[in-house]
């Protein structure tokens, strides 16, 4: 049984390196869907675009089959945080022995549809080029408050978030990536 778990894990941690794409730097180009209409005003950031703290970036982000709207993403900041940090929570002993890092950001709803309560495709990559999911925190967490996009998230709104990623022991964090497609259309923040 721990040979067929083992070969899952190997499995699992084999494709998500995959999902995160080559060594090559993708071609910038922008991506919009097609029947769009951007908002008067808005320009999409090239895809492959590289930025550093508080450079913005607008991109389309569609919800599944339904809405889409245009967003403007800026990481304001990149803060190494400790594990002591979580000392109220219950980690395995992997969590345990990662890295946490903060990231803070502004999100702004160009229009025309609302997001409310919809988690964007914002990633931390790190060293062995794998996208990590922002961890779910629930309840106050005073180093990084407020996850989560408000439940109503009107075009013209703008929300304040701090998404909280583990990066497991021995990895570092190299990008906070944007990816509301492909791994083509991915725009990347350095720290």
């Amino acid at each position: 049984m721990r040979t067929a778990a083992a070969a899952v894990s190997v499995a699992l941690v084999t494709l998500l390196a995959a999902c995160g794409g080559g060594d090559e730097e993708p071609e910038p180009r922008a991506s919009v869907p097609a029947g769009f209409d951007l908002p008067a005003g808005v320009e999409i950031t090239p895809g492959g675009t590289q930025l550093t703290e508080d450079e913005p970036a607008t991109v389309v982000y569609q919800v599944g089959d339904g809405a889409a709207s245009a967003v403007t993403v800026t990481v304001s900041a990149v803060r190494r945080g400790a594990i002591e940090d979580f000392r109220f929570f219950s980690l395995d002993e992997a969590a345990l022995q990662s890295t946490p890092f903060y990231v803070d950001l502004t999100v702004v709803n160009e229009g025309p549809a609302g997001l409310g309560g919809v988690a964007l495709p914002i990633f931390a990559r790190d060293d062995k080029n794998v996208l990590l999911p922002p961890n779910e925190v629930v309840g106050q967490f005073a180093p990084c408050p407020n996850g989560t996009l408000p439940e109503s998230f009107l075009p013209d709104s703008e929300a304040t978030l701090c998404l909280v990623y583990l990066v497991a022991a021995g990895n570092a964090l190299v990008s906070v990536d944007l990816q509301p497609g492909s791994s083509a259309d991915a725009i990347r923040w350095s720290p």
